[in-house]
Formats: structure tokens, C-alpha cells, sequence
């Protein structure tokens, strides 16, 4: 005990070096949660809101909109910076070729936050370029609509072309990954070091210079970067030749560019940087010299995705663009940007380093970088019309990002992980009343902003997916390439797709879709409507085996009439016959609210609709059918397709926790998982036993659960090799390892528990790294209750690793420690400052907060007792701000289940005092007793007795 007190207290020495303190905005996104980190689901009732339902097209402030008088068709952008002495002023000159589309006295920009020092109207020299001097113009810029306008003298007359040249200065934003942003790095020696980069969609361009900030406004763009010559600038384009010395100071060059296709301003993409490079092929990869080992994964993946989607798309990147380059930023989050030839990412969605990333880093890597490639068509060769049709973008990115990795790495069963990852995901957000349809217009750069959401990302892609898998792969990729050679170097709306894909089925398949009805109407349904349906399959159980269908939008929280219909595709397949493989020819339509179809499936035999869910929707059936799909998923698993089984136990879930079904019939089908072995269902039931954790934990009924979730661990976890590593492993299968490995120990499966103790023990005696591949499983369960000196050493291992990928598993690992002591001193290192800290990311900072209360009770408890001391919340919202103080808190209130928790928790309340909103303290109060009450409720009082019951005849299951 001394010695552990001791080792404890020589950490908290080393922590508590003076404190200085600074509040940098946390930006993710694309990020994976962690399997140790017990995510908790809204409440219905949150979910419902009071925002109306939105209608098909609402209004927008159109004065927001550039006024469409003048059109850019040229930039020529030259900008200087001395980034390299952490400088944050820039300077530039822009000058535009502009044509002008009607008779105007005023010509208007957009700018943000940027001083224009002069503005100059140029005529058009004769062979290009600008040409005498007609006039110093006037202009001022409104902070509202940002749109800078400049007065002229004399009436331009529609159809002349003039050059504007604007000279400007501006500042460079701080870490925040929007417009032309600051950011630095620690060389092997300590030193900072820093950059500039760029990421400007959508309505940052106007941060960086003047110019026409709106996706359909293409222009060609000609740039140059006058820098320190020690550094390199890398753009869109390759370089002009070489940096040429400035004239003006001899520690400067110019770097200038070739001149790009048309494209959006919102791709236009540079950085100023002291960075090393890879190269292969016609990809280059940009990173800091100290990571450049991590670069060779990117680089080959970069590679065989790019290739992969030409030949998919049979439309060749490199017939528009001469190169590829990925660069990765630090300190910019797990964010990527697609700019056209030049793609951005944060550091841990780019790098890999074999020896101590992870498959699930592997993976990111992959599908990102597949994301950010598939923008090349969907995004830069062809850009939306306007950001209401953002999931044009969007929506094929994601979709590709799983089928073009999967083209690239067939081996990686990337594939695989798009009905849970992706189609499961979106089911979440778009069973909510307020949510947006695909096709949602906005004006302002905030509404602007919000429209990069989950509805453009994971639904988009989902729809996107079903009609790929309805119209069949040849039609498919035909109508797209008919859609991207029309389209090309040009703006799109919904309609020039589905002209697309109807051409593609005229030439293909005239027959494939019902007579009359059009690919518009058919997709139109589901992209300017919100939400999805449920599919209500009710069997007759006569002698013509028969079944009604009909849909009804689903919401979580409630049932609301609604005379939409969407065109449902569904095909179905049953237990005398089982035939799981989708085909064009096999799937009808539902066009109405309900319709009676023949189904030719025996009585007595299960069916089963959506076959691999394709479709997006979800699919209710009678009590009888329920039955017949639980007795033979219990009698034989492997009849129905992997898919399909995580179909129904996340259909069964969510439609028990909407009350369409008896929650017991969930908790009756998942016990079939005791004789499951694929990754897809057993992930899709873990919201099921995330939400059952959560009720239960720290309440007399908890010990049922155990008994119920080690139950179905029972015969898969004896298969599986917790504390290694084989070589013939798949991806898959590592999931689906690391998966059972969270669940063992985290229910308490002794056996799980002492693994991973020793092989962490035994990798801390050889002191060598847990190999990545169970590193997040050995580490977390091991460090449960390990000794002082174990978790010094993986706390080392973090202060010393370069690589963000890998300290952020370091950070989920050492908050997963149970000795308050070791939970104490790491919540320390949160707030520490001084050079041993300041490797310490903002956005780390943060996570260690939130994966401390998110890995265990002793986790929250460990947060509440660091609160409870006055001056280290004052240190606190100094360092993290007051958002992460209030998340804390209401994170605290949800992992709150019984008496004493509730007492430690008021008394936390009253410590903190005005500290906190009062709204915070009122809806975490709120929260606990939403807890307390769920006992009461119908589904918390089913939940309670089906366990009961388990618990004490298991083989009734």
C-alpha cells in the first residue's frame, strides 16, 4: 500500500506543475465510439421536440443569396504568410475575370472577416489577363449576408467581362479547421513548430479572399504562396515550376501553380508547411518528418481506392486532374476534406503505423480515405446546384466509402459493415418528427453549416444503396455515368440524377419498374419527404398464402397520422425455401398505404422481408411470424442470412422500445445470440445491451441481466482467443473478438477478467507494447484494477506516443481504471500545463473527462469527487470551458441509478452551485428520476420480470 500510495503521488508531482489555462473549441467528426465507453440513448420524449414538421420546400432568407448579375469564370489568388514565426496575419490580392449576366452598376462578392484595403476594376487585356486600369472602386461589406460590394462608376452592360482586383488582409483562424486555419506540431526536440492549411467547404472560401462563395459559381483558379523558403506550398494543381526567390525579402519564395479545372470555390484547397513527402505514382502523401514511417498505408491505399472507383465510374480521375495528394494536418481532429487534388485529413484518419494502430485504425483509414476519393466524382466533378442538394455529395460519399474500400481490399469485408455501420445509424436519427428530409434548402451560413448531418451523410447513403440494389449494378453504374458526363465541371440538382438513372434504364431494363412511374417518382418520395417506413407484413395463414402489407412512417416516440406514401421496394424469401440473394427482377412495390400480395410461403414456415436490408426501412410482422423466426433462429442461425439477423434484432429492438412490440419478444430472439458467431448481429444487439446496462446497472435487478448476458456469451466466448492474436484472423473476426471481449468483462466474466490482467501483466514484465490488435481490450480490462507501477507505464506510453490514433486508445485504456487514486491523477493531466503538457491535445483534454465517467461507475464517481474540490472547477472550465462542465454534469446525471448515487449527485449540485446553469441541475435531476420512474413503466416493468424469470429458469429461453 505504500509503495502504491507512493507511485500515485510521485504521478500527481509530476501532474501538478503551475497551471495556465486556455479554451480551444473540440471539432470531430467521422469518429468511432469506443466499445468501452457506455454510450447512453436520448429519451423518446427528448426526441420529439417542438420544431415543426418540416414541410416539402420551406423559405429561405434569399438575401442571403449573391445577387447572379455578374458570374466569376477566373481567379488569379496571390497570398503571403509568415506562418513559420506562428504569424497570424496573411496578406493577398485577388483579381477576378468576372462576365457580366445583366446591366449593373455594383459588383458583389462575399467576404469574411477580411479588410479590403483596395478595390480596382480592370478591363480584359487582349489575349487574356488584366488590362488597363479603368477605376478605384468603392465598396463595403455587410457582416450580415457577408457579401462585399463594389460600386463602379458606369453602367457594365450584360455580356462585357472585366477584371476585379482586390487587395486585402486577413488573419488566420486558430485550429478551428475552417477557412485558412493556424496549426502546429512538436518535433523530436520539443520544439513547435507550425502551419497553414486550408478547409473551406462550405462557406469558408470567403475567409481567405473576395470571391463568388457559392457551389454552382465555378471558376478556373490560378494561385500563388509567398512563403518561407525553408517551407513548401502545396495546392490543387502541381507546382509552375519552382519557387521562385521574393523579390522583396530573401528569406521568401513564391510557389506557383498550375491552373485548375472549373470547380467550386468550396474546393479550392493550399497549405504552407515544413512537411516531408511520399510519393508513388501520380499520389503524393504531405506529413510532419516525424511521422513519415505512417505514411506508406495511406499512400498504397490512396492508390487502389483511386484506381478502384475510375474504373468503377469508368470515367478516369486523371482525364481532369494531373495528380493526387493527401495531406495530414494535426490538431485537426478526425475531420477530411475532399478538395479536388489536394484532400485533407486529420492525422488519425490518415496515418497508420502497423506496429501500434489497430485494425479498427486500419479500417478508418481505409473507408475515409475511400470517402474522401469518391467526392472526386461526387463533389468536384459534379458539385451541387445549391447546398439544399448537399447529399449528392454526401450521401454517394458514404455509400462509397464502404463499396470502393471494399473494391480496393476485397480481403477487408469492408462491406460488410455498412448495414450496421451506416443503414443502423441513420434509423437512429431519422425516427425523429423534427428531422429534415434529403432535400432541405437553407440560406444562411449556419443553416448552411447544419445541413451536414446524419440525414446527408448515413440516410442519403442508405437510400442511395436501396436504389442501387433495386435498379441492379449495371443499370446502376450506367445511369451514373450518365449523370456525371452530363453534369461534368457543372452544377447538379435531384432531377439530373434520376434523369440519369431513367436514361439508364430506357437503354438496360424498360420493364424493370412498374409501367408508368419514373425513377423521380420513386426516389422523390424518399428524398423530399423526412423520415422512413415500418413495412407491416400481417400473414392471412389461409390457404392462399397470402399477406397484407402496408407502411406507416416510423418515429420513436409516438405515432402520428401522415398521408405520405413512399414507393416501398420489398422481397421477402421463407423458411421452406430460403433464398437470400437480392435481384432486380425480385423485388415489387409497394405504392400504397397497404396492399394484399401472394407470398406462396407455407404456414408453418417463417418469412422474411428485405432481404439482406437493402431496403430502407424497418419490418414489423404478425405475433405468429415472430414466433417462427425465433424458434428457428434458436434452432438454426445460419438458415437466415447474417444480415438479416442483425435486421431483426435491431428492427425487434427499436420497435419494443417504440411499444409496436412486447419487449419481451427482443429479449426472447436475442437469446438466440448464444449460438451466433458473426460480427453483424451481435453488434446490432449491442444498443439493446448498452440501453439494459444502463437501466439496470447499480440496481437490485441487475444481477438478472448478468445472469442473461453471460448467457449468451456462454458458447462463443470459450472459441475465442481474448489475449492474442492469430494470424489468419479477419477483420471480421477481430470485431466480433473485441466485441465478446467488452461484454465478458464488463458483465464480470471471471475468466475475461483474469486474461486480460495477464496479458497485460505479462506485456508490462517484457515491457512491450499489447499487440494493436487486442491492445483496446487487453488494456482497458487489464488496467481494471491494476497495480500503480502498470498504469504508470501505459501512461508513459501515451506521453511519449506521436500518434493520435494510438493515444486516443491509450486514453480509453487508462480511464478505464477502477483505483480512484490512479482515475484522480490522470483527470490531473486534463488540466495540466507547462511543456510536460504540451503534447496534450484540446480535444484530448476533453476525452480523458468523458471516458473516464463514460468507462465505469468508479469512472463517474472518480469525476464527481474532482469536481467536489472548489478550485479545480474554477481550473476546470478555465482549461475545458463551460460546456464541458455542463456535459459533465448531465453525463454524471444519466449513469445515476439508485439512492446513494442520487445523494452524491445533489451533493455535487449544491457544491457547484452558480457554477453551473440552473437548467443544467434542473434536467439532471430530471434525468435521475426519468431513471427512477422507468421501473414503473411498462417496458421497465417487462424488461424486469422477463430477467427475473431467466434468471431462474434459463431453460425456458
Amino acid at each position: 500500500m505504500v509503495a502504491r500510495t507512493v507511485l500515485i503521488t510521485a504521478l500527481l508531482c509530476l501532474l501538478a506543475s503551475p497551471t495556465t489555462f486556455a479554451t480551444r473549441p473540440a471539432w470531430q467528426w467521422l469518429s468511432e465510439p469506443s466499445d468501452f465507453t457506455l454510450s447512453f440513448e436520448r429519451e423518446l420524449s427528448d426526441l420529439a421536440g417542438s420544431l415543426p414538421v418540416p414541410n416539402r420546400r420551406q423559405a429561405v432568407d434569399e438575401s442571403y443569396r449573391l445577387p447572379n448579375n455578374t458570374s466569376p469564370i477566373h481567379y488569379h489568388l496571390a497570398l503571403r504568410t509568415a506562418i513559420h514565426e506562428n504569424s497570424r496575419q496573411f496578406s493577398g490580392t485577388v483579381k477576378v475575370l468576372f462576365e457580366v449576366l445583366e446591366p449593373t452598376t455594383t459588383v458583389t462578392l462575399h467576404n469574411r472577416r477580411l479588410t479590403v484595403q483596395r478595390a480596382f476594376l480592370h478591363e480584359e487585356a487582349v489575349g487574356g489577363g488584366a488590362g488597363a486600369q479603368i477605376e478605384q472602386v468603392a465598396h463595403s461589406t455587410d457582416p450580415d449576408t457577408e457579401h462585399l460590394t463594389l460600386a463602379v462608376s458606369q453602367l457594365l452592360p450584360a455580356g462585357s467581362r472585366y477584371y476585379l482586383r482586390v487587395e486585402f488582409e486577413g488573419a488566420l483562424q486558430n485550429n478551428n479547421n475552417m477557412g485558412f486555419f493556424a496549426s502546429s506540431y512538436l518535433d523530436n526536440n520539443g520544439n513547435r513548430r507550425y502551419l497553414a492549411s486550408s478547409k473551406f467547404e462550405p462557406t469558408h472560401a470567403r475567409s481567405a479572399f473576395p470571391c463568388y462563395d457559392e457551389p454552382l459559381l465555378k471558376a478556373t483558379f490560378e494561385l500563388e504562396l509567398t512563403h518561407y523558403k525553408e517551407y513548401n506550398a502545396v495546392a490543387n494543381m502541381p507546382l509552375a515550376g519552382t519557387p521562385t526567390p521574393d523579390p522583396d525579402n530573401a528569406d521568401y519564395v513564391t510557389s506557383r501553380f498550375e491552373v485548375t479545372p472549373l470547380m467550386s470555390t468550396y474546393l479550392l484547397a493550399f497549405a504552407v508547411t515544413d512537411f516531408t513527402i511520399r510519393t508513388a505514382d501520380r499520389q503524393t502523401v504531405y506529413a510532419r518528418p516525424n511521422v513519415f514511417e505512417e505514411t506508406a498505408y495511406p499512400l498504397e491505399a490512396g492508390n487502389r481506392i483511386l484506381d478502384a472507383l475510375s474504373d468503377y465510374m469508368d470515367i478516369s480521375y486523371y482525364d481532369y486532374m494531373p495528380k493526387m495528394t493527401q495531406i495530414a494536418i494535426p490538431d485537426r481532429g478526425t475531420g477530411a476534406m475532399e478538395n479536388w487534388g489536394l484532400v485533407a485529413y486529420g492525422e488519425p484518419v490518415l496515418l497508420f503505423n502497423p506496429a501500434i494502430n489497430t485494425y479498427r485504425n486500419r479500417k478508418s483509414v481505409t473507408t475515409i480515405i475511400a470517402h474522401e476519393y469518391a467526392h472526386q466524382w461526387f463533389g468536384n466533378l459534379v458539385s451541387p446546384h445549391w447546398w439544399e442538394y448537399i447529399w449528392l455529395n454526401e450521401g454517394f460519399a458514404t455509400l462509397y466509402e464502404y463499396y470502393a474500400a471494399q473494391l480496393a481490399y476485397p480481403e477487408g469485408e469492408y462491406w460488410e459493415l455498412f448495414t450496421v455501420e451506416v443503414i443502423h445509424s441513420a434509423f437512429g436519427a431519422d425516427a425523429s418528427e423534427t428531422v429534415r428530409p434529403m432535400n432541405w434548402n437553407a440560406a444562411t451560413p449556419s443553416e448552411i453549416a447544419a445541413l451536414f448531418d446524419t440525414v446527408a451523410y448515413d440516410k442519403s447513403g442508405s437510400v442511395l444503396n436501396m436504389f442501387r440494389a433495386v435498379l441492379g449494378d449495371p443499370v446502376w453504374r450506367y445511369g451514373l455515368k450518365t449523370y456525371m458526363t452530363a453534369r461534368q465541371l457543372d452544377g447538379a440538382t435531384a432531377d439530373h440524377l434520376y434523369g440519369g438513372l431513367q436514361e439508364a434504364l430506357v437503354s438496360l431494363a424498360p420493364t424493370l419498374l412498374p409501367a408508368t412511374v419514373t425513377v423521380r417518382q420513386l426516389m422523390d418520395s424518399w428524398t423530399s419527404e423526412p423520415g422512413f417506413p415500418v413495412l407491416t407484413v400481417y400473414r392471412t395463414y389461409g390457404e392462399r398464402q397470402e399477406a397484407i402489407l402496408s407502411q406507416e412512417r416510423f418515429l420513436s416516440s409516438k405515432r402520428l397520422p401522415s398521408g405520405h406514401v413512399y414507393y416501398v421496394p420489398y422481397d421477402f424469401t421463407g423458411g421452406h425455401a430460403p433464398d437470400f440473394e437480392p435481384t432486380p427482377a425480385g423485388y415489387g412495390w409497394l405504392a400504397a398505404k397497404a396492399d394484399k400480395i401472394a407470398t406462396g410461403v407455407p404456414n408453418d414456415q417463417w418469412i422474411i422481408f428485405n432481404r439482406q436490408q437493402n431496403g430502407y426501412y424497418r419490418v414489423n410482422y404478425d405475433a405468429h411470424n415472430w414466433e417462427l423466426l425465433i424458434e428457428a433462429l434458436h434452432n438454426d442461425p445460419a438458415q437466415i442470412h447474417h444480415r438479416n439477423r442483425a435486421q431483426l434484432v435491431n428492427d425487434a429492438y427499436n420497435l419494443a422500445r417504440a411499444e409496436w412490440l412486447d419487449f419481451a419478444v427482443p429479449l426472447r430472439l436475442m437469446s438466440y445470440l448464444r449460438r451466433e458467431t458473426q460480427y453483424a448481429p451481435w453488434t446490432a444487439a449491442g444498443s439493446a445491451l448498452t440501453y439494459l446496462y444502463n437501466k439496470l446497472r447499480g440496481t437490485a435487478h441487475y444481477a438478472h441481466f448478468q445472469v442473461y448476458a453471460n448467457h449468451l456469451l456462454l458458447d462463443i466466448y470459450p472459441t475465442l482467443a481474448i489475449d492474442s492474436v492469430a494470424a489468419q484472423e479477419t477483420l471480421l473476426q477481430l470485431y466480433l473478438k473485441q466485441f465478446i471481449t467488452t461484454w465478458a468483462c464488463r458483465v464480470g466474466h471471471g475468466d475475461c477478467l483474469a486474461k486480460t490482467k495477464q496479458a497485460l501483466a505479462a506485456a508490462y514484465q517484457a515491457r512491450t507494447p499489447v499487440h494493436p490488435d487486442i491492445a483496446t481490450a487487453v488494456y482497458c480490462n487489464g488496467l481494471v484494477d491494476a497495480s500503480d507501477e502498470i498504469f504508470v507505464w501505459v501512461y508513459e506510453q501515451f506521453k511519449s506516443s506521436r500518434n493520435q490514433a494510438h493515444r486516443t486508445v491509450l486514453i480509453d485504456a487508462l480511464a478505464c481504471s477502477r483505483q480512484p487514486a490512479q482515475l484522480e491523477s490522470f483527470l490531473t493531466t486534463a488540466l495540466g500545463s507547462g511543456a510536460e503538457f504540451d503534447a496534450l491535445l484540446a480535444t484530448e483534454r476533453t476525452r480523458i473527462v468523458s471516458a473516464v465517467y463514460g468507462a465505469s461507475r468508479e469512472g463517474v464517481d472518480a469525476v464527481l469527487d474532482f469536481l467536489m474540490v472548489p478550485s479545480r472547477v474554477t481550473e476546470f472550465v478555465q482549461r475545458l470551458g463551460q460546456s464541458a462542465l455542463n456535459s459533465a454534469v448531465s453525463n454524471i446525471a444519466s449513469r445515476t441509478n439508485n439512492q446513494p448515487e442520487l445523494d452524491r449527485l445533489n451533493a455535487l449540485l449544491v457544491s457547484l452551485g452558480s457554477q453551473i446553469p440552473e437548467s443544467v441541475a434542473t434536467s439532471a435531476r430530471s434525468t435521475v428520476q426519468n431513471n427512477f420512474n422507468w421501473f414503473n413503466t411498462l417496458e421497465g416493468l417487462v424488461v424486469v420480470e422477463f430477467l427475473e424469470q431467466m434468471a431462474t429458469t434459463p431453460q425456458e429461453l
